[in-house]
């Protein structure tokens, strides 16, 4: 049996808040008239944000992982996806305006993706300089 890399772990995570989101998304929709008026809404676009960003942020982990980037490394970048997820979907579910948790979870997100980005530049680079 092979090994499962580390980007699993946070893909299956990242995969069961999925699947709490689209119900999420459906609870919003069947119990729409007795919700605040914002609630259906920014419930679909806590859904959608995740949708836009982590499929890309687990592509780039994934890469970095078989770079050879060390595996403590991966899970600190992983532990900090979920973490960011979490906070941006608390903070955007409980509140329509701008929160802490929705403003941290977001740029946290923003942030992962930027240092996997260019993280991986560097790495496509070195052994050619």
């Amino acid at each position: 049996m092979s090994e499962i890399p580390i980007t699993g772990l946070y893909a299956g995570l990242m995969g069961l808040l999925a699947v709490a989101l689209a119900n999420q998304v459906l609870w919003a929709r069947i119990n729409a008239k007795k919700l605040p008026d914002w609630k259906p809404d920014t419930t679909m676009r806590v859904q959608a944000n995740f949708v836009e960003n982590v499929p890309l942020a687990l592509v780039l982990l994934y890469l970095v992982e078989i770079s050879g980037v060390p595996g403590a490394l991966v899970h600190i970048l992983g532990a900090g996806l979920v973490l960011c997820r979490l906070g941006h979907t608390w903070g955007y579910s409980t509140n329509p305006g701008a929160t802490y948790a929705r403003l941290i979870g977001a740029q946290g997100t923003f942030v992962l993706v930027s240092i996997m980005g260019m993280a991986l530049i560097y790495l496509g680079l070195a052994p050619h300089l």
